[in-house]
């Protein structure tokens, strides 16, 4: 659905430039963002989802982030861009830890009590936008993003890849002139597919990640 969507985006720009007349804006945008995710891992060595062998978590953080957009402003009220975030952020405020109790390969492996820690971080977040408003307007985008596992790798709990998602981007916002420039305010949400994962010790990881941001962007046209 989401590469579907993209495709409709990328044929509406074009079909856009070719149709209507415009201008070129290209500016920066800050924003107060709640990046909140859920999981669930699932130890390949258990078999099955017992209690035992499902640990599951609910993570949040709030960061601030700064972007860079580039777009093309027609006269009947289309606006079709791209926004690039660079740069990190973590999706929780703090590495979360857990206690075990290891059986390792003798002379090989940890054995006895453990703690294993994980964080993640996110980056490389862009998106191709369609905006229709001159004033008030709405908004829908296509969003990709890179999610960068971080775990303390101990006994046979093995690590984690990383992965790319896609994700549904939706918004509405205002939009103003100031002087030589124009400004726009909107409350965004993006919507990315679940994460799936696979570590080296055949353990399952899968997540829900979703991004909510305030924003304020300020542009130039030409």
């Amino acid at each position: 659905m989401k590469k579907i969507l993209a495709t409709a985006i990328a044929f509406l720009f074009l079909g856009t430039m070719t149709a209507y007349a415009g201008s070129f804006g290209v500016g920066i945008s800050g924003s107060y963002a709640l990046i909140d995710a859920s999981g669930k891992e699932t130890e390949g060595a258990a078999g099955s989802e017992t209690e035992a062998s499902v640990n599951t978590k609910d993570v949040d953080n709030f960061a601030a982030i700064g972007s860079i957009f580039a777009e093309y402003i027609t006269d009947a009220g289309f606006t079709l861009g791209f926004e690039h975030v660079p740069g990190s952020a973590d999706v929780s405020d703090k590495t979360h830890s857990r206690a075990e109790t290891a059986v390792g390969v003798s002379g090989a492996d940890t054995s006895g009590a453990i703690t294993r820690k994980a964080s993640a971080e996110v980056e490389n977040f862009n998106t191709f936008y369609v905006e229709y408003g001159d004033q008030a307007y709405l908004r829908v985008g296509y969003a990709q993003l890179d999610v960068n596992t971080q775990e303390t790798a101990q006994t046979d709990g093995g690590t984690y890849g990383n992965a790319t998602i896609d994700g549904l981007n939706l918004g509405v916002g205002v939009k103003s002139d100031m002087g030589g420039f124009y400004v726009k305010t909107s409350l965004e949400y993006t919507d990315f597919e679940e994460l799936s994962l696979t570590s080296t010790s055949n353990n399952k990881l899968t997540a829900d990640l979703d991004v909510t941001q305030f924003k304020i962007a300020v542009g130039k046209a030409f």
